[in-house]
C-alpha cells in the first residue's frame, strides 16, 4: 500500500457520507484469504470465529478435544477421528465461501443503509425554475415539431390556404 492511499484511509471523514461509508466498508469487510488461513488453525475454530459463528467457534476445540480423547483410547477410533478431521475441513473449506459472500452482503447492507442522513431542515424537494432555463424537449416533441414544420412548408409550398 503506498503512502498515499494509507493516509487517505486515515482521514477522518465524519461527514457521513459516500466516502465515509467506502472507508467503513473497508474496515468491516471479511476477506477470504483471511478466513482461508485461519482454516490452518481449523481446531481452534478460529476461521468460525473470524467469520462471526459463535457456536461454530465452539463446536471445533470442543470435537477436536473428543476426538484426542478417543484417539487416545482406541487405536481404531483414532482413524475415525482423523477420516472424520478431514471431512470436516472439506466440508469447511466450502462453508467459508458462502458465509463469507453472504456475511459481507450483509455488512454491505449495513453500511450503506446507515449512511440515509434526513434531508437538511426547510428542504421541500427539488424545485425546477421553469422560467430561469426552459428544459430541451423530448424527442417526441421534437419530431411533433418537425412534422407540424413540414407540413406548414408544404401547405404554404402549393399555395397557401384556400377559403
Amino acid at each position: 500500500m503506498t503512502a498515499l492511499a494509507a493516509a487517505w484511509r486515515k482521514q477522518d471523514l465524519g461527514g457521513r457520507g459516500l466516502q465515509h461509508a467506502n472507508l467503513e466498508l473497508v474496515r468491516r469487510l471479511k476477506r477470504r484469504a483471511i478466513a482461508y488461513a485461519l482454516l490452518a488453525a481449523a481446531p481452534l475454530g478460529l476461521h468460525r470465529r473470524y467469520l462471526d459463528d459463535r457456536r461454530g467457534a465452539w463446536r471445533w476445540p470442543v470435537g477436536t478435544a473428543v476426538g484426542v480423547i478417543a484417539a487416545l483410547l482406541d487405536g481404531r477410533l483414532a482413524v475415525g477421528a482423523a477420516v472424520a478431521f478431514v471431512a470436516a475441513i472439506a466440508y469447511e473449506a466450502r462453508w467459508i465461501d458462502r458465509r463469507l459472500t453472504a456475511l459481507n452482503k450483509r455488512i454491505r447492507r449495513e453500511v450503506y443503509l446507515a449512511q440515509a442522513a434526513a434531508p437538511p431542515p426547510g428542504f421541500t424537494g427539488r424545485v425546477l425554475d421553469e422560467t430561469a432555463r426552459p428544459r430541451v424537449p423530448s424527442i417526441a416533441e421534437q419530431e411533433r415539431l418537425l412534422r407540424h414544420l413540414a407540413r406548414s412548408r408544404r401547405s404554404s409550398e402549393s399555395g397557401g390556404d384556400r377559403t
